[in-house]
C-alpha cells in the first residue's frame, strides 16, 4: 500500500504487508506500484487502500454516541474491540449488534468512519462492536481469511468473533443486544471473515455484509489466495444440511484487488447452501424466484441489483454491482480509508437488508 511522501523506500517496504498486491487510488496507483514491486513476495491477502480523496478526517471518534474499549479472551484467543453506543442509547432496551471487520492496513476507527456505520447507529439505535486485528496477529493487520484454521465452527478467528458476539449479548450493565438480531459486515480481508461467519454461525449472525472479498474457502493457504482474489479459486460446495446466514454482496466492476467477478461467485456459493440447507419445495424458507432490477444511478455510479426471494416474498440475497468502483466502500466517506463516496450507499443499503432479518 503506498503511504505518503516522504518516506524511505526502506520504510515503505516494511509498512506493507507480506503480500504486496494492495492498490491506492486511481491517482495514487503509480507510486502505489512502486512500493508494490520493492517490496518482497508473500502471500496475498485483500486489503484496504490506506486512504483516499482528500485529506483523512479525524476518526477516532465517529459519531455523536459513546465509545468503549473492551476485550475478549476465550479458548480460541483474544482480541480487543471498540463499542459504539449511539446516541439516546438506553443500556435497558434490546437493541440490535452489528460487528464491523476492517480490512488490512486499517484500524477499526478508521473503517467505521469511512462506512458512515455511526452516523447510521445513532439514527436508528444499534450498536457497533469493531475488533481489531493487529500486525501482531498477521503482518499486514489482516483477517486470516485464507487459511483453514480460521475457516470452521469453533475454532481460529471465526470462533473469537463469535466470543465477542456472545460477551456483547450476555453484558446487562452496560447495553442490552437482541441476541436475535447480530449482524456483520466487512470489506477485503474483513468482508471474507464476515462470509466465513455468515458460514460457520448462521444461528449467531442473523445476516451479513460483504464488501470486495473472496468466496467462501476459495483459498486454504496463501499459495491459493491470489487466484481467490481474481475469481478464479474454487468455490466450495456445501455438505448437505449446511446453511449460510442471509447475505447482501456490495463488489465494484473496476476492482483490481478483488475481482468484479466474486460478486456473482458468492451469490452463487450462497444459492449452493440454500439447496444443501431446503428441507424440500415445501420448505417455507427456501429460494424460489430472484429480480433483477434495472440500471440505476447514484452519486454519479451507475449499479445493479439483484434479489432472491423465498416463497413467502422474504428477501435473502442481495448483490449489488457498482460499475467503476474500485477497491473501496461505496458511498463512504470523502477522504476516507479505502472509501469512495460515489456510488449507492453500502452501508445504507446493508442496515436495510439487516433490520429485515432476524434469528
Amino acid at each position: 500500500m503506498a503511504r505518503r511522501s516522504g518516506r524511505s523506500s526502506r520504510s515503505k517496504r516494511a509498512a506493507l504487508p507480506l503480500f504486496p498486491f494492495l492498490l491506492a487510488p486511481p491517482r495514487k496507483r503509480r507510486t502505489a506500484a512502486r512500493a508494490t514491486k520493492a517490496a518482497p513476495l508473500g502471500l496475498p491477502v485483500p486489503g484496504p487502500a490506506r486512504r483516499t480523496g482528500a485529506p483523512r478526517t479525524n476518526p477516532a471518534r465517529p459519531g455523536s454516541g459513546r465509545w468503549l474499549r473492551a476485550s475478549h479472551s476465550g479458548p480460541a484467543g483474544s482480541r480487543s474491540y471498540d463499542v459504539y453506543l449511539p446516541a439516546g442509547h438506553r443500556r435497558s432496551t434490546p437493541v440490535p449488534l452489528v460487528m464491523l471487520l476492517h480490512g488490512c492496513n486499517q484500524n477499526p476507527e478508521e473503517f467505521v468512519a469511512a462506512t458512515r456505520f455511526a452516523a447510521l447507529a445513532d439514527r436508528n439505535g444499534f450498536v457497533i462492536a469493531a475488533p481489531r486485528q493487529t500486525r501482531g496477529h498477521q503482518a499486514g493487520g489482516c483477517w486470516r481469511w485464507y487459511e483453514s484454521a480460521h475457516q470452521s465452527r469453533g475454532a481460529g478467528e471465526p470462533a473469537i468473533l463469535a466470543g465477542i458476539a456472545a460477551e456483547m449479548t450476555a453484558e446487562r450493565s452496560r447495553w442490552r443486544i437482541d441476541p436475535s438480531r447480530v449482524h456483520a459486515a466487512g470489506i477485503s480481508a474483513g468482508g471474507a471473515m464476515a462470509l466465513i461467519l455468515a458460514a460457520t454461525y448462521p444461528d449467531v449472525f442473523a445476516a451479513v455484509g460483504v464488501h470486495s472479498a473472496p468466496a467462501y474457502r476459495s483459498a486454504t493457504n496463501g499459495l491459493q489466495a491470489l487466484a481467490a482474489m481474481r475469481g478464479d479459486g474454487a468455490v466450495v460446495r456445501p455438505l448437505p444440511g449446511a446453511r449460510m446466514a442471509p447475505l447482501v454482496v456490495f463488489q465494484g466492476t473496476a476492482d483490481a484487488v478483488v475481482h468484479g467477478r466474486s460478486g456473482p461467485l458468492l451469490a452463487e456459493q450462497w444459492l449452493a447452501y440454500d439447496a444443501a440447507r431446503s428441507s424440500g419445495p415445501q420448505d417455507p424458507l427456501r429460494i424460489t424466484r430472484s429480480r433483477a432490477g434495472a440500471p440505476r444511478r447514484a452519486g454519479g455510479r451507475r449499479f445493479t441489483v439483484t434479489r432472491w426471494y423465498t416463497a413467502r416474498g422474504r428477501k435473502q440475497l442481495e448483490h449489488w454491482q457498482v460499475e467503476a468502483l474500485a477497491h473501496a466502500w461505496s458511498g463512504g466517506l470523502a477522504g476516507g480509508s479505502y472509501s469512495d463516496p460515489r456510488g449507492p450507499r453500502a452501508s445504507t443499503a446493508m442496515w436495510q437488508f439487516f433490520a429485515a432479518h432476524s434469528l
